[in-house]
Parts: C-alpha cells; sequence; structure tokens
C-alpha cells in the first residue's frame, strides 16, 4: 500500500488502471486526448467516467484517477484502490463520515468536498456525495497540474 500523502507524482504517474480493474467489454483507451478532465484535455483509460488520465504531452504517466461508483466503477475494486491509496474513504460513507475521515476541506458544500492531500507533492480529492446514497464519485488530481489549467481558464 502507499499513501497519497507522501506519495510521488512520479510514483502516481507509474498506476495503471489495468492493475487495479479488469478489463471488461466497457474497458477503453483513448490516446488522443478528445476529453476534459481536471488536468485540461487528456488522454484516460478506463470504464469511460472511472479512468486513470495521462497529460497528452506525457501519456504514459497518470496525472488523474477518475472513480464513478454510479457509472461502472466496480464498488470492491474502487474501494480497494482507496484503501491501496491510503484514504479511507469508501462508496456510500455520508458527507459527515467523509470529512471526519479527511479532514478540513478546502471546499465545502452539502453534495461536495474537496480536500489537499500530501504536502510535498499535493493532491485535490474531490468527493461528491448524494444525499441518500452517500459517496458516488472520487477525483484524485495532481494539485501542480490542475492549478496551471485552471489558471489558463
Amino acid at each position: 500500500m502507499n499513501n497519497l500523502n507522501q506519495m510521488s507524482y512520479e510514483e502516481f504517474g507509474g498506476l495503471r488502471f489495468l492493475d487495479f480493474f479488469p478489463k471488461t467489454e466497457y474497458y477503453s483507451e483513448d490516446d488522443v486526448g478528445c476529453t476534459e478532465h481536471g488536468i485540461g484535455l487528456a488522454c484516460d483509460y478506463g470504464y469511460g467516467h472511472t479512468a486513470f488520465v495521462c497529460p497528452l504531452d506525457a501519456k504514459n504517466q497518470t496525472a488523474e484517477i477518475a472513480l464513478d461508483f454510479d457509472n461502472r466503477c466496480p464498488e470492491a475494486e474502487g474501494n480497494a484502490l482507496l484503501k491501496h491509496l491510503g484514504l479511507p474513504i469508501r462508496r456510500g460513507m455520508n458527507y459527515s463520515k467523509v470529512k471526519w475521515c479527511l479532514g478540513t476541506p478546502i471546499d465545502d458544500r452539502p453534495t461536495y468536498l474537496i480536500f489537499v492531500v500530501g504536502s510535498t507533492w499535493p493532491y485535490y480529492v474531490s468527493c461528491f456525495i448524494r444525499e441518500r446514497d452517500g459517496l458516488s464519485r472520487v477525483c484524485i488530481c495532481r494539485k501542480d497540474l490542475s492549478d496551471i489549467f485552471e489558471d489558463a481558464m
């Protein structure tokens, strides 16, 4: 297990979708970079909204991970990935429990929380929470690349 709090961008970049999820009929690879993500236009590998995302200029370096439990992310594998990253959150957790597990968010809304995890290599961890179903989506993104993209907009 690696802890996202201490994971270098190089280590994060080495994570691969198929090391955590099965290759199903929904698996696809976008090497062209047709989809906008938290780091801008990027290539993605996965099941659509559940994917590992790489910058166009570094297609072999994961810079963002999106887990959408409502859209083809298998719960067991998604929760196992979160555990592997040292994130104590799981699908279905309510708003209060997510905040208790991850600390003080930098953006705090009833259905959406954003945290910064790590200091040397910081990551944004965005959590989408449904009132009845709890945590439904998680996005983990390199803060440096996301900030560059946001500043350019």
